[in-house]
């Protein structure tokens, strides 16, 4: 019935205008930082930019839970299907690294990228050993901040302020020659690209560690309660 009476009316025709000009308002967006030569630090989108250019069409990444899946969430794009797996459902952290194991052993010809905080990495970091055991090649990129920034994020976003959600580290090359991984720290927005590059091309399972700039989560917050798209 909605055919016949489609084809009764005549022939359709179609306003894109507005679909067009939000296409290129999320581009601009995705975009915005690709080129940060920040130092010290790295923004989220930038880390994102780099791991999109490292990561082919049907390469997989496994994001972890903690504020690095709100940002994956919203600007890593997919190629192909299958190939952003997130534990949405029941919120499960350390999910990523036992998840790009298993992603590597099922395509071992393909990248496999687990992008953690470093609260969730820490609560599978026996599983470094698997990795190695296993012989996997795999990168694990770790948004390190010191704390549960999701919560933190959160809890300001509602509260105005946040619980104590900090804790140390360890030293992350150690850990990853302790578990026989290879191991790079970038502290250069400039550089990670080259990093996750040689992350790849190094046989066995590598472990990528950049301090985050979660200075951008209430931007976000506040670019998003301004959205509004009309479409």
């Amino acid at each position: 019935m909605l055919n016949e009476r489609a084809n009764a009316s005549g022939p359709l025709t179609y306003e894109l205008d507005g679909q067009h000009r939000q296409r290129e308002a999320m581009k601009a967006d995705l975009e915005e930082y690709k080129d940060d030569q920040q130092k010290g630090s790295i923004k989220p989108q930038k880390a994102l930019w780099d791991a999109r250019r490292v990561m082919g069409p049907n390469d997989i990444v496994l994001s972890d839970v903690g504020a690095h899946k709100m940002w994956i969430a919203r600007h890593y794009h997919c190629h192909e299907p299958n190939t952003c797996l997130i534990p949405n459902g029941f919120c499960s952290m350390g999910f990523a690294l036992p998840g790009a194991i298993a992603a590597a052993l099922v395509y071992p010809d393909r990248k496999i990228l687990g992008i953690s905080g470093d609260a969730g990495f820490l609560m599978n970091v026996q599983e470094m050993e698997t990795a190695k055991r296993l012989g996997v090649n795999l990168t694990m990129l770790v948004w390190e901040d010191n704390a549960y920034g999701l919560i933190a994020w959160k809890q300001t976003n509602e509260f105005g302020r946040h619980t104590d959600l900090a804790f140390s580290n360890p030293e992350w090359m150690g850990l990853a020659a302790t578990f026989g991984w290879n191991g790079f720290r970038c502290e250069n927005s400039a550089d990670l690209q080259d990093v996750l590059r040689r992350s790849f091309a190094t046989k066995g399972p590598s472990l990528v560690v950049i301090p985050i700039d979660y200075r951008e989560n209430p931007k976000l917050t506040k670019k998003l309660d301004e959205l509004t798209a009309t479409i």
